[in-house]
């Protein structure tokens, strides 16, 4: 996730905002679930490796207050010493419910169970992980702007046992401001802790511009870096990614 969760509240658009503002609103909004297909390379610099990613995801909607998400990524892994991996990684599907929903917040909770598909043990994790997630989208209508809180902890529920155990929490907060033009931008910090070693955390940003140039496809960039906790193995430096959006 690991991506973060992109979006803003569908709302009634008051007679000032534009209708290209209003547009993005309902399309992004991640409570009110759409089919939807996206495309995204990243490149992550860590402290002893790099990987580049190409991920394709795809979304179900069952109707608008459930969805279903699977993905699995294709990439290349790059350690500082050895021999570099390429190939498929671990597999994810997801379900979500939306639980709750006003004109001023809404509520999704539901799970992810990440399956060890991976080609190579440096593409995966060696384990069948089960993380179940919440989180709120909270309008801000004076900002044009949604705020999301989210929490998320996983557990490895199988795989292989020579490999180490996993077990994390991943807490996130981020902020969606809708601009003219059908233009957003998206800024996320986030805060892993790694329950398996010694509960160590590390915490990165990340800044996401974007625009829809057709009505259901919109592309967007996103570079991001570490705050803390990159002088451990898994610690990002610096990342960046791009990305497509297609709704259906």
């Amino acid at each position: 996730m690991a991506q973060a969760e992109e979006g803003a509240i569908q709302q009634p658009a008051p007679p000032a905002l534009a209708d290209s503002t209003a547009d993005v609103a309902k399309r992004i909004d991640p409570t009110d679930f759409k089919n939807r297909f996206d495309l995204r390379t990243e490149f992550n610099q860590y402290a002893t490796a790099s990987n580049q990613l190409i991920i394709p995801r795809f979304e179900y909607a069952l109707s608008k207050s459930v969805g279903l998400r699977t993905e699995l990524p294709i990439g290349r892994y790059d350690p500082a010493f050895g021999a570099a991996s390429a190939g498929i990684g671990n597999l994810l599907t997801r379900i979500a419910w939306r639980a709750a929903r006003t004109e001023d917040y809404a509520l999704v909770i539901g799970s992810e169970l990440i399956f060890d598909t991976a080609s190579s043990k440096a593409l995966g994790s060696g384990k069948h992980v089960l993380a179940s997630f919440a989180f709120a989208a909270v309008d801000l209508p004076q900002a044009k702007s949604v705020f999301f809180p989210y929490i998320q902890y996983g557990k490895a529920v199988g795989g292989d046992a020579s490999r180490d155990d996993v077990s994390f929490t991943n807490i996130r907060g981020s902020l969606l401001t809708r601009w003219p033009n059908k233009v957003y931008s998206f800024v996320e910090y986030s805060y892993r802790i790694n329950h398996n070693r010694s509960s160590v955390a590390s915490s990165q940003i990340k800044a996401e511009l974007g625009q829809f140039i057709l009505p259901k496809t919109g592309f967007y960039v996103r570079p991001g870096t570490g705050l803390s906790g990159i002088d451990q193995r898994y610690g990002m430096h610096c990342s960046l990614e791009f990305g497509m959006r297609h709704f259906f």
